[in-house]
């Protein structure tokens, strides 16, 4: 729920008007909004790049990964691993939008944990594809939008890895 919603929520909860610590905040985020929309488009827009290096990234410090008997062993499943990165980096550039973590949470986050444990996938390497694309990423960003758009990707490896 993004911020002006769940303002505009509590407030008529409580029967009241939005009182001005709350405008306070819908206004920094409103004015963060230009910000988190060019993040979202420059990530969009490098999408492929992106998922790339990740992946590259990931197979070069998990080299068991890609192994015979690995979860991205051979063309198929390497294609799988990389599609999962794509989604993730997606749900970054919803959460980035909504300028909050709940889309990442209930879109992606939850059930993912148990399907990756019922498939037999560590859990540890998807986080470190999450943090590939963030190194990625950064690498096409300003410090401060870089800044901005790592707190995202932090938070969806830390709540995958529960």
């Amino acid at each position: 729920m993004s911020i002006v919603t769940k303002a505009i929520v509590n407030a008529d909860a409580e029967a009241r008007y939005l009182s001005p610590g709350e405008l306070d905040r819908i206004k920094s985020f409103v004015a963060g909004g230009a910000q988190r929309l060019r993040i979202a488009q420059v990530l969009t827009d490098n999408r492929e790049r992106l998922v790339k290096q990740a992946g590259d990234q990931l197979f070069q410090k998990r080299p068991d990964v890609v192994s015979p008997g690995g979860n991205a062993y051979g063309q198929e499943l390497t294609a799988t691993c990389l599609r999962d990165l794509d989604y993730y980096l997606r749900l970054v550039t919803y959460g980035i939008v909504a300028g909050d973590v709940t889309p990442i949470e209930e879109i992606g986050v939850i059930g993912a944990r148990e399907l990756y444990k019922s498939l037999g996938t560590p859990i540890e390497g998807v986080a470190e594809g999450i943090r590939g694309l963030k190194n990625s990423a950064s690498s096409l960003l300003s410090v401060e939008d870089a800044a901005e758009a790592g707190s995202y990707f932090d938070y969806l490896a830390g709540a995958l890895l529960g």
